[in-house]
């Protein structure tokens, strides 16, 4: 970038300190930047943006009447030009979490108070080439778009084609940033359903827990917090379009069995609520025997349930819904059909679509993407038959297994007890995850993040790591490639709740095995069993000294 362009640059500095305004502008008048206008009312940057047109923002974040949180978030608002104006936060006060809320709020650049000179200037430079640079390639896009507009009748079709393909790319770039966030999002909700169900199932498979009331009442508490702040909407985000992972468990089940639950949970909704509002609905049940399936017993009951509700929906004035089932040449036939409204050849195309809805602010567009998304996963098939005012019929195909399995898990368990240690950040996810080995007999010390884990190791016998992935400091990788310098067939089981990471890390050399939260008892039994007993064969086949 041109250095005249550069110092020609107008920057606007807000800060309600007036020796540090002072400094800042000796500052920028020696390295030439002489187009500066200071605020020290963080209440006037509106009018100073709209009337000075800065190319750089230089705030402070610690102001009386307006702090430069604010005043970012009033910039966003107000002013939306094709390219934003960047934002150099700078504050005395810079830790994670100022940082996380400055980026959040629209800083593009963050620098701690004292600032050092060289990194301030280049701070500056950095942004103000990037500033230029965008307004010079929109310069160039608004040019080019107006020859695209100025060619013949024959280049239009090209560039509706161009534009079609631009707007596939933008669909497929929403999907993926959404696929991304939705990660983030699952790893917060695995970690409180860690306690839901590692609590629940300790007191279910070990009733006589349930004596110690002041105990089963805090494991209630616990789960029910837990519970709250979690939603069903949250916890399907990911699995849209998820492919069927190997980590997924499916055992034979009875379908006919779950549709009848289901019914009989979801009646609140198709029986009482409705007639509140004046309906009746009724549910005809038409189940012949079928063939066992194999399947996500939980996921299917979410599609059922998702299916009733979207019947009820479609039925204002009340009706019917019939639940059928019917065996086919290697496949179990589903049926669920409504006499709503119906829906339009549109609406039925699209129905299936992440966020699509008919319902306006009283829908998700969720519940039949997460039933698109379930049926696949299941290998299954799912059509639909609507026409508006004659309802509507979900027509699903479940493949019938060739090969029988066990109807349920078996629970290995070791025929010693193990000393190990379990070093988790999260409390709730270390303490369950302690309970489940003490349980089992083992003698447990817990550690709340990778470094305490470590000296433990480094002064204590132990038989087995068990290590959560995200731990600040060090993290479960680092610890176990730590543990394994010293002993390099000490079994380590690392757990996380990130979504996409047992894949990747389960080709690590250091690491043993990957658990994904939430963890089932069964399943950590089960992992324990592995990887401690080809521990104990190479010990026994060691040379004897």
């Amino acid at each position: 970038m041109n250095e005249a362009r550069l110092k020609s640059a107008r920057i606007l500095a807000v800060d309600d300190d007036v020796g540090s305004i002072c400094l800042l502008v000796n500052f920028l008048t020696r390295f030439g930047y002489n187009h500066v206008k200071t605020l020290g009312d963080p209440c006037e940057v509106l009018d100073a943006v709209a009337q000075f047109a800065p190319d750089l923002i230089i705030l402070d974040l610690k102001m009386p009447k307006m702090d430069g949180f604010a005043v970012m978030r009033h910039l966003k608002e107000v002013f939306k030009p094709e390219s934003p104006i960047p934002i150099l936060v700078v504050s005395a006060e810079v830790t994670r979490e100022i940082k996380r809320k400055a980026l959040a709020a629209g800083a593009t650049d963050i620098l701690g108070k004292p600032f050092d000179p060289s990194e301030m200037l280049m701070r500056i430079r950095n942004l103000l080439n990037a500033r230029f640079l965008s307004l010079e390639l929109q310069g160039q896009n608004r040019r080019l778009e107006d020859q695209v507009f100025a060619r013949t009748q024959e280049l239009e079709k090209a560039l509706a084609d161009l534009k079609q393909s631009q707007q596939q790319a933008i669909q497929h770039e929403r999907l993926r940033a959404f696929g991304e966030m939705a990660g983030g999002v699952v790893h917060d909700f695995n970690n409180a359903l860690m306690s839901v169900i590692g609590y629940s199932e300790l007191l279910i498979d070990e009733p006589d827990m349930l004596d110690d009331r002041p105990l089963a009442l805090e494991y209630i508490k616990i789960m029910n917090s837990a519970g709250r702040e979690a939603s069903l909407v949250v916890s399907r985000l990911r699995d849209f379009y998820r492919p069927r992972g190997e980590d997924d468990v499916f055992w034979s089940a009875d379908l006919n069995k779950i549709i009848s639950e289901v019914v009989e949970i979801t009646k609140p909704k198709w029986k009482d609520q409705a007639l509140e509002d004046g309906r009746t609905i009724l549910i005809d049940l038409d189940l012949e025997k079928v063939p066992q399936i194999h399947c996500n017993a939980r996921e299917l009951r979410e599609v059922a349930t998702n299916l009733i509700f979207n019947a009820v929906d479609a039925m204002p004035n009340g009706g019917t819904i019939t639940i059928r089932t019917r065996r086919e040449a290697g496949y179990v036939l589903w049926e669920i059909a409504d006499m709503g409204v119906g829906m339009t050849e549109e609406t039925r195309v699209r129905c299936l679509e992440p966020f699509f809805s008919t319902k306006g602010a009283d829908g998700t567009g969720l519940g039949l993407s997460i039933v698109f998304g379930a049926i696949k996963r299941h290998d299954g098939e799912i059509q639909i038959e609507s026409e508006q005012g004659k309802g509507s019929t979900f027509r699903i195909r479940l493949p019938v297994p060739t090969t029988e399995r066990e109807p349920c898990e078996t629970m290995p368990r070791l025929d010693k007890a193990l000393r190990v240690l379990v070093a988790d950040d999260d409390r709730v996810g270390r303490n369950v995850i302690a309970e489940y080995l003490r349980v089992d007999g083992h003698s447990v010390e817990t550690a709340s993040n990778g470094i305490e884990a470590l000296d433990l190791f480094k002064t204590k016998e132990f038989d087995l790591l068990v290590a959560d992935y995200g731990m600040p400091g060090m993290s479960g990788t680092q610890l176990a490639r730590a543990v394994k310098q010293t002993d390099t067939i000490f079994p380590v089981i690392l757990v996380t709740g990130f979504t996409e990471a047992p894949g990747v890390l389960e080709k690590s050399k250091d690491l043993d095995r990957v658990l994904s939260k939430p963890i089932l008892r069964s399943a950590l039994r089960r992992a324990v069993t592995d990887v401690v007993s080809p521990r104990q064969k190479e010990i026994l086949q060691e040379p004897a000294a």
